[in-house]
């Protein structure tokens, strides 16, 4: 896969749309304008031709504005990517709730894009701009390439699991600032691998991969590798495991006390500091008014995923009726992406998050979690705080102390903090209205597995012959649904 840097700049208007029943307010740097009834409204996207169109979150809200069967929904491993407008072709892409906050959207959108454009970067969804981002960045054209069927198996997830559903007090929630940002500009990546002798070295400074079997120990408060399970389902083992993981995962695992015998193993052919200039860029959006910096903030969280997406999954959605209660799903015939040959990229970012969450949290706190998620802990307001505890980026830091916590399962739950009575509400993906609608509408819901996951479903720790259980618990985890 090459990357090349932004050479060119085409300057493309943009306008925030705020969808009704058969209403549409249209906001643009001309102004805003109220539109009324279908046929107006169609006009009115007409007008909008050649515009990049978003709207602050909901995509599946636009079929109401001139009837569900105008619009088809693409769709990604379930995640919303496009609405599009098939009479006008006007592409609308969703800001994902980045600027709910904000009292003037479009405002803090503006500020948003003007930033970006003084990096030539023109509007686009987010994970463009994202990708765009990176190669205002640098000032060569880099390959980055290694075999799929070896990197593919060392891509997990983050870790996310809880003690027990149920009711806390006196909690605090720690996590680390800027985690993946800070984890992809810690050090060089790899831009390709060759095969070295099975006893070279595991150095966790060095992103390598290694096929290995590993002793884990029942011992181990926390198993510390990650094994895939199901297709878009992960769990940490005990026991004896074979696959793929990051050399710095394995050192990890070494370090806690487990047997590793490497199998196979793959150092850089070429390191290069890919992400270093990058989030010098990405931390000028931090810089912004809070809305706008929030929006910023989204646009670099995306990139790393970029390197590992894949082909498949992918759908389009339309409707029979008007009022878009009768969909039907069209599947996408699953494309090779160049992508692919940079997963090793992805494993290796991820793979330094799961860690740095493992050994300076998970670990050294010395007091139960109860609850993980990705580069977060839950813990007792008493706890010690990690060594690497301060205000910097890739530090840990207090993101929240709670009076009260009410856990439903991994990244959903409820707290309120000291002095007050409000719930604040949390469920993966959703702003804090949807994650409150969804916490009310499934008050029966009690699960250890993470089903609401956007990338892998985390199921609990079990012991790797342990299969009964495995199963069980896969059987929980379909019948949640994802």
């Amino acid at each position: 896969m090459k990357i090349e840097p932004i050479t060119s700049y085409k300057k493309k208007n943009h306008a925030l749309l705020t969808p009704g029943n058969r209403e549409l307010l249209v906001e643009t740097v001309n102004g805003s304008q109220r539109f009324s009834g279908k046929r107006d409204i169609e006009l009115a996207l007409l007008q909008l031709k050649g515009y990049v169109c978003y709207v602050s979150s909901g995509l599946q809200r636009m079929k109401a504005t001139t009837g569900a069967t105008e619009w088809v929904l693409n769709t990604w491993r379930g995640r919303e990517v496009k609405m599009t407008h098939t009479p006008s072709g006007v592409v609308v892409t969703s800001l994902r709730g980045t600027l709910e906050m904000a009292t003037d959207t479009f405002s803090a959108l503006t500020e948003t894009l003007t930033w970006l454009s003084s990096y030539a970067i023109a509007p686009g969804p987010i994970s463009s701009m994202s990708w765009n981002l990176l190669r205002a960045s640098m000032n060569q054209t880099i390959t980055i390439g290694f075999d799929y069927n070896i990197s593919g198996p060392a891509f997990f997830g983050g870790r996310q699991q809880i003690q027990q559903p149920g009711t806390y007090r006196d909690m605090k929630s720690l996590d680390i600032k800027a985690a993946y940002p800070s984890a992809m500009a810690a050090r060089p990546v790899a831009l390709s691998l060759r095969e070295v002798a099975a006893s070279t070295t595991i150095d966790p400074e060095i992103p390598g991969l290694a096929r290995a079997i590993v002793n884990v120990p029942e011992w181990l408060e926390y198993p510390p590798l990650p094994v895939r399970v199901d297709t878009n389902a992960i769990q940490f083992q005990w026991g004896k495991l074979e696959g793929t993981w990051t050399w710095v995962e394995l050192a990890a695992a070494q370090a806690l006390g487990c047997d590793v015998e490497i199998l196979k193993s793959w150092a850089p052919r070429r390191t290069f500091d890919l992400f270093g200039p990058w989030w010098e860029l990405a931390q000028e959006g931090r810089e912004l008014s809070r809305p706008a910096a929030n929006l910023a903030k989204a646009i670099a969280n995306s990139t790393w995923g970029q390197f590992a997406m894949k082909g498949d999954q992918r759908s389009e959605i339309q409707w029979v009726d008007d009022r878009g209660n009768i969909p039907f799903e069209i599947e996408t015939p699953t494309r090779i992406m160049p992508h692919q040959f940079a997963v090793h990229v992805a494993s290796e970012v991820t793979s330094r998050v799961r860690v740095q969450t493992l050994i300076e949290g998970m670990y050294a706190i010395k007091t139960p979690s109860i609850h993980v998620d990705t580069d977060g802990i839950i813990v007792d307001n008493k706890s010690t705080l990690p060594a690497n505890f301060g205000p910097g980026f890739g530090e840990w830091n207090i993101k929240a102390e709670m009076k009260t916590i009410d856990v439903r399962g991994p990244q959903f739950y409820r707290y309120q903090v000291p002095g007050s009575s409000d719930w604040h509400y949390v469920a993966s993906g959703m702003n804090e209205s949807q994650a409150a609608a969804m916490y009310l509408r499934n008050q029966t819901v009690s699960t250890h597995i993470s089903y609401l996951a956007y990338n892998d479903a985390c199921l609990p720790p079990a012991n790797a012959h342990d299969q009964e259980t495995i199963n069980r618990l896969l059987s929980q985890y379909h019948s949640l649904g994802v």
